[in-house]
């Protein structure tokens, strides 16, 4: 995942210096967890939840700092540059946190982290109108005004904490609101060790964080003064997020989804197929929300693509993932372990045969289970199912292609697809008729959407004209 280098961040000299293990917010917490690291168990540091006094005494910064941030364009333009350039320039001493708090391997981390500062970069570029004429149906005259909302919390996953929270702040800041981030407490020294960094270049009080726990995500997204809501995460997270913000009816910009599919056309070669698959599909232990985690293949390329895709597994290393020889790490919690092997207990016991994996994969004590191929029957594995699998590909063939298109369309509400096939007209007629987020062709993107854009989302709570900067303005008519 290593991103070319921005000229804009080209200026810096990439140092690792000693890791420093902080304790999140000194100040009295009701309730502190210990943050562990999900291959050895240890503990790395601890996490102070924040409380609902704390986070009304940052809500009011920030809806303090609101009047001045907004008002120059240009400014907050060079404020993200430098955002940018900082973050880039601690990629060295943030990744092996990341990496020791969330799993993946160290140049994963390194890698997420400078695609973040990327998305920084190029957010203090976005365009937009402040405002438009509109059109009227007399001889009046009105204009469309784009202000910024005022304070938006910003609800970020674990599965790539910093990357996700740059590619919402970043449009975010540059349209002039200000920012409370609340991560995970389980990656929460990471993000809040990033937000740090982004603190000392910006002015006081136009970012900051919050750290909750599942069960107690109110404080921030219920606080009465929260004028937007961008979440991305589970679908049951967003309904409890959704829930909360309904009190004063705060709007939610929820971006869900379970995983992404490959479908193969009858003339795709099979072996170039299964090895690209491979390579991105346990990228993050499989734990991405764009992550390809099953593929229909016709019935009678099935054996030719399991046998290509075993071969590409075998080059893959199961371990901690500061590891250098690592290339797959463990899963982020046991919650999400528990997840990974039920459903590859299901699935087996339902009929699909497992064609290689399925073990742990190493001798350490975390939270492990080694990249696995499955064979579907057609019956036993719904794609809901297939798709939650962590480390798990599913292989389903298929006879009717027109069915299988149907049935993904049916079923997925997923972020990625890809289609693949050497008929390029014929497989981009394929492409059109699939209803994802994303499709590639010949190819399975897993990383999301450029910065100008923002991805769709399951609850209908979104963004507008699929620019991601619309999810942070609200538009006012002035007419006369």
């Amino acid at each position: 995942m290593r991103t070319p280098l921005n000229p804009e961040l080209a200026d810096t000299a990439h140092t690792v210096r000693t890791l420093d293990i902080p304790r999140l917010d000194p100040r009295p917490s009701s309730k502190s967890l210990s943050s562990l690291n999900p291959a050895t168990l240890g503990q790395i540091g601890t996490v102070a939840i924040t409380t609902a006094t704390q986070v009304d005494g940052m809500v009011a910064r920030a809806h303090g700092a609101f009047a001045a941030w907004r008002t120059d364009r240009e400014a907050r333009r060079r404020f993200l540059t430098d955002c940018a350039r900082e973050l880039y320039r601690s990629a060295g001493t943030l990744a092996p946190l990341l990496t020791m708090e969330q799993g993946k391997p160290l140049d994963e981390s390194d890698g997420e982290i400078r695609l973040a500062a990327k998305y920084l970069a190029e957010a203090a570029h976005a365009d937009w109108d402040d405002d438009a004429p509109a059109h009227t149906y007399d001889e009046r005259s009105a204009v469309v005004e784009h202000r910024p909302v005022g304070v938006v919390a910003v609800l970020v996953p674990w599965d790539l904490p910093i990357l996700r929270m740059a590619a919402k702040i970043g449009p975010a800041l540059v349209t002039g609101n200000t920012v409370v981030v609340e991560p995970p407490c389980t990656v929460a020294l990471s993000v809040a060790r990033a937000v740090d960094i982004l603190k000392a270049v910006l002015p006081e009080g136009v970012l900051d964080i919050a750290v909750g726990t599942r069960e107690a995500h109110s404080p921030l997204v219920a606080h009465p003064k929260i004028r937007r809501i961008s979440y991305v995460g589970s679908r049951g997270g967003a309904r409890t997020i959704i829930s909360h913000a309904a009190r004063f009816l705060t709007p939610v910009a929820a971006t869900t989804a379970c995983g992404g599919t490959a479908l193969l056309l009858p003339d795709a070669d099979a072996e170039n197929a299964a090895t690209a698959l491979a390579e991105c599909a346990f990228a993050n232990s499989g734990q991405t929300l764009c992550a390809p985690k099953s593929a229909y293949v016709p019935a009678d390329m099935v054996d030719a693509f399991c046998e290509a895709f075993s071969e590409a597994m075998r080059t893959l290393t199961v371990g901690d993932g500061m590891d250098p020889e690592t290339t797959v790490g463990p899963q982020h919690s046991s919650h999400q372990l528990s997840i990974a092997e039920d459903l590859l207990c299901q699935s087996i016991a339902a009929g699909s045969t497992l064609v290689v994996g399925g073990g742990r994969g190493t001798d350490l004590p975390g939270y492990f289970l080694e990249p696995t191929l499955l064979r579907d029957n057609g019956e036993s594995t719904g794609f809901e199912d297939a798709t939650k699998a962590g480390p798990v590909f599913t292989v389903i063939g298929y006879d009717d292609l027109d069915q299988i298109v149907d049935s993904v369309n049916e079923h997925s509400r997923g972020r990625s697809a890809s289609v693949w096939g050497s008929d390029l007209d014929r497989t981009d007629q394929v492409a059109e008729r699939i209803d994802a987020e994303s499709v590639s062709v010949n190819r399975h993107d897993i990383t999301d959407t450029p910065i100008s854009f923002a991805a769709g989302t399951d609850t209908g709570f979104g963004t507008r004209d699929n620019r991601a900067t619309d999810e942070f303005l609200h538009f006012r008519v002035i007419a006369h």
